[in-house]
């Protein structure tokens, strides 16, 4: 299948889901037919790189059946949920329709770079089959994707009508054992031969490189944690505090030779929340040139957060700590909608995400806007347009919807890299 160029009308006309996205998104966001027109434009020439997110999730009939049969065979909870999402993940490439809804949602965000994450952080064997999941997706729409190892495919990827995908992990693939540190960080390079190009410290619990964010405790990073930066600092693995609790995070930020991220999160100062960043942390991240990507979760940004949210915090760090240091790292995916019911295990005790479960009483879901509203991952061209409502100059408006997360990128690689 030929590749499709960037062509939002075109896009959204072929997707009423993505359709009914942009209208909330207008709506909130009310440009003048001047400021959606330059914003659009802006869009389509600029460097366009989501932090944090994920390719378009969609459905097939064949996939339905498949995920269908899994139920009724009992095979269990965990298994089905594991299994259901490799099953997902490979339905654009058997199915025309799915395929079409696949490429028309991609091609409606406009984005040049995607840091998609490939892996969850539980096990080695695990991750290795979800980077396999993308590796095989990127190598089957060959035309649209491209598999990026290097900052400079990125400019080859635009050229093309391609975007380039980084891998992005949860956490680190130590051993834990604890006995031989040739072991332990050894698997960074693999990783990193692998195509994952950031890692998260923690994801929301502690684990033995520091305290994750959905912890009541605040002891920050241990020993070996300050250990395991300098390791993905020399493999050319970005750090990553997402998910990493207040004083893991500075002092992450501290610690980090490398422009170092939160590319997921959000400002404390806007509204508090676990997964937000402190002003302290928001300035030493940026005294290390890193950024703060700011995501698409709307029940995370404010009670009701909606595409103007996103904007208050890019607002208020570009005033805190510069254009320089700000990203966009939505945090979500398209996802469309299957074509027949899905049977699942509704009142299942355990569940997929349990392992980095949040704390009782904080909002863990996203909210219908990021899902189907104002700030659904196709509207990533109206978060351009938002940004030109906003009156932010297009030097900065370039840097934040992809610059910024690029030049993160090239401090990242190797210093004995040799690119010919």
């Amino acid at each position: 299948m030929a590749a499709m160029p960037f062509d939002y009308e075109r896009a959204i006309a072929e997707n009423e889901i993505i359709q009914n996205a942009r209208r909330r998104a207008l709506d909130i966001l009310k440009p003048t037919d001047a400021q959606l027109q330059h914003g659009l434009e802006l869009h389509q020439d600029a460097l366009v790189c989501d932090c944090f997110s994920f390719l378009p999730q969609v459905w097939s009939e064949k996939s339905v059946a498949q995920v269908n049969e899994l139920r009724d065979a009992e095979v269990g909870a965990r298994e089905f949920s594991l299994r259901s999402g490799f099953i997902r993940g490979t339905a654009a490439t058997h199915d025309e329709t799915a395929a079409r809804e696949y490429l028309s949602a991609l091609k409606a965000s406009g984005l040049t770079c995607i840091l998609q994450n490939v892996g969850e952080g539980k096990t080695r064997e695990e991750d290795i089959k979800r980077m396999a999941l993308f590796r095989g997706a990127s190598s089957f729409f060959t035309n649209d994707l491209l598999w990026g190892g290097w900052p400079d495919q990125v400019q080859t990827a635009k050229a093309e009508g391609r975007c380039c995908i980084f891998g992005s992990v949860n956490g680190p693939p130590m051993p834990g054992a604890m006995v031989d540190p040739d072991e332990e960080f050894g698997w960074l390079d693999t990783w990193h031969q692998l195509g994952v190009r950031m890692m998260h410290l923690t994801y929301n619990r502690r684990n033995f490189v520091g305290d994750g964010c959905m912890e009541d405790a605040n002891a920050g990073l241990s020993v070996f944690g300050k250990e395991l930066i300098g390791e993905l600092n020399r493999a050319g693995i970005i750090v990553d505090v997402s998910h990493s609790g207040k004083q893991t995070s500075l002092e992450a930020a501290q610690v980090s030779r490398k422009p170092m991220v939160a590319s997921h999160s959000g400002c404390c100062g806007v509204h508090e929340h676990p997964r937000h960043k402190t002003d302290e942390t928001l300035k030493a991240i940026a005294e290390g040139d890193g950024l703060l990507g700011v995501f698409a979760v709307g029940g995370f940004l404010a009670p009701n957060g909606t595409i103007a949210s996103m904007l208050d915090h890019i607002d208020y760090a570009v005033k805190l700590i510069g254009a320089d240091h700000v990203g966009i790292g939505t945090d979500v995916a398209y996802s469309g909608d299957p074509p027949s019911p899905v049977r699942g295990y509704s009142g299942a005790r355990w569940n997929g995400v349990w392992w980095g479960a949040w704390k009782p009483g904080v909002l863990g879901n996203g909210g219908d806007e990021a899902s189907r509203g104002s700030l659904m991952w196709t509207n990533w061209p109206l978060y351009t347009v938002g940004l030109v409502t906003r009156g932010h100059s297009d030097d900065d408006i370039r840097k934040i919807i992809g610059g910024n997360m690029l030049r993160v990128l090239q401090a990242n690689v190797p210093e004995d890299l040799v690119r010919v």
